[in-house]
């Protein structure tokens, strides 16, 4: 049994014992004392059921604290649920290119090998996390996330629109949307920078996706589920492909 809830039982043990010998003091005609016997039968009773809510109200409200100083303030959650199977295909909407991607918790999109994107936490109920630089007009950025991407200072603030969107404005004009429609379906705009890269590059999701050594139009389907899990890397030489964990780290190591 665990010890946190001996008082509780005790009690209620109390509780128990003395209402047997109110029963028997009653059936021995001695209703003084068995009237007492009694009440202190049911008040041992009450008060271990209350110990029990108490106890269980505590438990409940740490866990609540708990839960939400974990909280990413800038985590969203799906704004629909869908009959789909926890296994099935995510499909994100990238600049309005429609990426067909292998079920997974965490996707990270590169640009031969450097990370520009980087989605977290897709199946947990604390919602997902985003991480990136974001390209604002006047070549400043400003991070997202806690995704190990660096975070630099501007007026393109990132903030909650809904509970389901994330967003930075400048100007009043939206840099960078994302939209959690379901636990399937993602909607991602913006322009970001790739991170850690020799010169300086951005990639542009605003209209269809446009990176250094090729480009989709909006409207376009890229289905990379075959591929399976792993780094979406988007290559100089204009090829996207899922990249496996040790065909990421060779080509890191490079």
């Amino acid at each position: 049994m665990n010890p946190e809830w001996l008082p509780e039982m005790a009690l209620l043990l109390a509780g128990v014992f003395s209402g047997g010998i109110a029963l028997r003091l009653l059936f021995t005609r001695q209703f003084g004392k068995g009237i007492r016997a009694g009440a202190i039968s049911i008040l041992c009773i009450a008060l271990a059921f209350a110990l029990v809510e108490t106890h269980k109200s505590v438990r409940w409200s740490n866990a609540a604290q708990f839960r939400g100083a974990r909280r990413d303030p800038l985590a969203i959650v799906p704004a629909a649920r869908d009959s789909a199977e926890r296994d099935s295909t995510l499909s994100l909407s990238l600049g309005g290119v429609l990426l067909r991607l292998a079920p997974n918790d965490r996707y990270v999109f590169t640009v031969d090998g450097k990370k520009f994107l980087q989605l977290d936490s897709l199946r947990s109920e604390s919602g997902m996390r985003v991480g990136c630089l974001v390209a604002a007009r006047d070549s400043t950025s400003t991070g997202i996330g806690r995704s190990g991407f660096p975070f630099r200072l501007a007026r393109a603030q990132p903030t909650r629109l809904d509970a389901h969107t994330l967003r930075a404005q400048e100007e009043g004009e939206d840099v960078f949307r994302a939209h959690y429609a379901a636990p399937h379906r993602i909607e991602i705009t913006g322009r970001f920078f790739v991170y850690q890269a020799a010169e300086s590059s951005v990639v542009s999701c605003m209209n269809g996706i446009r990176w250094s050594g090729g480009g989709i139009p909006p409207g376009a389907t890229v289905d990379l589920v075959r591929q399976g899990k792993g780094r979406i890397d988007f290559e100089c030489s204009g090829l996207i492909q899922v990249l496996a964990e040790n065909r990421a780290l060779a080509r890191s190591s490079r």
